[in-house]
């Protein structure tokens, strides 16, 4: 999976980062908006962090008005910690951690609603450990924070 291949030819983009950092790798989603928020320096790029409650930046989102909103999110999928996945988010919400959901589907349906025209894909990382970020996933951010500066840089 390639950030270029994600992105394609848009250029509102908008970074959801979802997680909840006090549960070590289950943080993903915020260490990457985070990391995102530094190495990023465009204003057609938007990484947003929402920690473990996404509805709170609903509306900054929908007034951005994105034409590609990625949410990145822990996603037990079974594989390997560290490992990325790009999926169509209400395909993919089942492996969502329990604790983050419900509030993600909601506050996505209510978006989609009032920006039925913008393109949504979820980024998943495989989390391994509750206790602490691990290595993997400490490299995964950084790995994914390369590629996008060097995508839209």
């Amino acid at each position: 999976m390639e950030v270029r291949e994600i992105i394609g030819n848009l250029h509102r983009i908008v970074v959801c980062g979802v997680g909840n950092e006090k549960m070590g790798d289950y943080g993903f989603g915020a260490y990457l908006a985070e990391a995102l928020l530094r190495a990023v320096e465009n204003p057609s790029f938007f990484p947003v962090n929402c920690h473990d409650v996404p509805e709170s930046q609903a509306g900054v989102i929908v007034r951005f008005r994105p034409e590609l909103l990625i949410i990145a999110v822990p996603l037990e999928f079974g594989g390997e910690p560290g490992k990325v996945v790009a999926a169509d988010p209400w395909e993919a919400l089942d492996d969502v951690p329990e604790e983050l959901r419900f509030q993600l589907k909601v506050t996505l349906g209510h978006i989609r609603e009032l920006l039925p025209w913008t393109r949504f894909v979820l980024l998943g990382c495989q989390p391994g450990s509750r206790k602490e970020v691990t290595e993997e996933v400490k490299n995964c951010v950084r790995a994914l924070s390369l590629a996008f500066k060097d995508t839209i840089d």
